[in-house]
C-alpha cells in the first residue's frame, strides 16, 4: 500500500442524493482493476413506488433485510427509526461477515454504505467500526456517513486525520467520482 495521507474515503450528503450509486460505481472501478473489494451497501426496497424499507447487499451479492416499515413486520421490534423497524440480527449476520479482510491480498478496499443510525443499533457493528477507524486496520475504506452531526463515533470518522470527506450533492454527483478516484488510486497504488 502506498504511504498516502488518506486511507478513509468518506461520502456524505442528504438522503437520496446518490451516495450509494456513487459507492457502487467506485467499487466496480476497483474490482475491474483487480483490487479485492469487500463490504456492503444499503438499498431502498420499494413496492409500487412506496418505500417499504432497506436491504443490506454485500458486494458479492448476498442480500438481507436491514429495516422494514413496522406495519409490514410481525412481533415487537426493539429498535426503530421513524416508521421503520430495524432488523439488527439480520443486518449483523450479513454485514459483519462482509467486512472481513479477504485472504491472500495486500491491496484491499472495504466498502461500508452506510455508517448510520440504523446500523449503530448493532453493538458488534459499532465495535467493528471503532477497530477499522483506529490504527489497527490496514484496509483502504470507502464509506458513507450521515450529513447531519450525530453520534460521536461518526463525528470522529468525519474529522479523522486520515479521512478525506466529500459532500455529495445533486449538482456534483455525476462528476465528483473523478476527484475521488484520483485520491483513491494513490492510496491503492494505481496512478
Amino acid at each position: 500500500m502506498a504511504n498516502n495521507k488518506y486511507k478513509f474515503f468518506i461520502l456524505t450528503g442528504d438522503p437520496g442524493v446518490g451516495k450509494t450509486t456513487l459507492t457502487k460505481k467506485l467499487s466496480s472501478v476497483f474490482t475491474g482493476k483487480g483490487i479485492k473489494v469487500s463490504g456492503f451497501y444499503t438499498e431502498e426496497v420499494r413496492n409500487n413506488g412506496v418505500r417499504e424499507g432497506f436491504d443490506i447487499v454485500t458486494l458479492d451479492g448476498v442480500r438481507g433485510r436491514l429495516a422494514r416499515d413496522q406495519n409490514l413486520l410481525t412481533g415487537s421490534i426493539k429498535h426503530k427509526v421513524g416508521k421503520y423497524g430495524v432488523l439488527v440480527n439480520e443486518f449483523e449476520n450479513i454485514a459483519l461477515k462482509s467486512m472481513a479482510k479477504p485472504e491472500n491480498t495486500n491491496s484491499h478496499l472495504l466498502v461500508i454504505d452506510e455508517i448510520g443510525k440504523m446500523e449503530f443499533f448493532s453493538e458488534p457493528f459499532k465495535a467493528a467500526i471503532k477497530t477499522i477507524f483506529n490504527q489497527s486496520s490496514d484496509a483502504i475504506v470507502l464509506a458513507t456517513i450521515p450529513v447531519r452531526r450525530s453520534d460521536l463515533l461518526i463525528e470522529g470518522i468525519r474529522n479523522h486525520r486520515q479521512a478525506k470527506v466529500w459532500m455529495v450533492t445533486r449538482e456534483n454527483r455525476n462528476n465528483i467520482h473523478e476527484d475521488i478516484l484520483k485520491e483513491m488510486n494513490t492510496a491503492l497504488n494505481f496512478t
